[in-house]
């Protein structure tokens, strides 16, 4: 799968770098990346003045450097998880600065296609947050909760016939085909147009089943017209009563226990940006217990 060759992993040097770098090795031998970076964004990297001390006579000693310090210990957490580390195409980097801004920055200069970053359900103030890291990055984001399942065998993907949702489908089809005895649901949340009943000879359930039949007609059209094999993909409809479909698919991943939730988010200029679309943003802020992976539709589909 060559759709991630360039995977950035986002570090906070906590208790929760295990449960990403867990994941992290799971997904590196899922798409065989050709780059890993494990990126470490501290606020402040200077060193307290009371660390650094000389020593009697001429000879002067110095604190080591707090980004060598942070470089090591990372280092060393890392190929805990990594057994088959290698030097060319594994780095960790430590950086200073805000951790969003300089996350993002450095998901450009390295071309990155995919960053890692844990999603917490209790925040202790990293600076990152799910919705601002999706809207503004150009890649693709995997938001990682604590005890994710793996491997990744139920996958849930919200689909609304958007050409984002289509890159979704077609991405998640994509990773089905390296996991063996998977199952891949396409979740259409679906709402009904709303009359008064003297102005419509029919009533609300008879109506809710005519959508329901259209809506499984525009699917298989969908799958036939996009040639896509039927036999991979489970499809369920809901009924969207209370007009908050991102609450219905949240309910939804958590009543399936999804191993993951894909989601699509198109291209990545500024304006783009803005058409992640609110379903998904919104989902982002409810969800902190599956994983969600945002597909950018400037990726190139292998």
């Amino acid at each position: 799968m060559e759709i991630f060759n360039r995977i950035m992993v986002a570090l906070d040097h906590t208790y929760f770098d295990r449960e990403v770098l867990r994941f992290a090795n799971y997904i590196k031998k899922l798409v065989n990346p050709q780059m890993m970076y494990f990126v470490h964004i501290d606020r402040n990297l200077e060193m307290p003045d009371y660390l650094n001390f000389e020593n009697a006579g001429t000879q002067t000693t110095v604190a080591t450097p707090k980004d060598e310090l942070l470089k090591k210990s990372i280092t060393k957490e890392v190929k805990k998880f990594f057994g088959n580390w290698n030097d060319r195409v594994m780095k960790v980097e430590i950086a200073e600065g805000r951790p969003l801004n300089e996350l993002l920055h450095w998901s450009r200069v390295k071309k990155i296609d995919l960053i890692l970053v844990g999603n917490k359900k209790i925040s202790d103030g990293s600076g990152i947050t799910g919705n601002k890291l999706a809207r503004e990055a150009g890649c693709s984001v995997m938001f990682v909760p604590e005890n994710a399942n793996l491997p990744l065998k139920n996958i849930i993907i919200p689909f609304d016939f958007s050409g984002n949702a289509d890159y979704a489908l077609k991405a998640a089809l994509s990773m089905k085909k390296e996991i063996s005895d998977s199952n891949l649901t396409a979740l259409h949340v679906f709402d009904v147009p709303l009359f008064n009943n003297y102005e419509i000879n029919i009533n609300y359930r008879e109506l809710v089943k005519n959508v329901l039949v259209f809506k499984e007609k525009s699917f298989n059209e969908y799958l036939e017209k996009e040639g896509l094999n039927k036999e991979s993909i489970n499809p369920v409809f809901l009924e969207n009563a209370s007009g908050r479909t991102a609450k219905y698919i949240n309910d939804y991943l958590l009543k399936e226990a999804a191993d993951l939730a894909v989601v699509g988010a198109k291209g990545h200029s500024a304006w783009d940006s803005f058409l992640m679309g609110s379903v998904t943003e919104k989902l982002l802020s409810l969800n902190n217990t599956n994983p969600i992976l945002v597909v950018r539709r400037c990726q190139e589909l292998m």
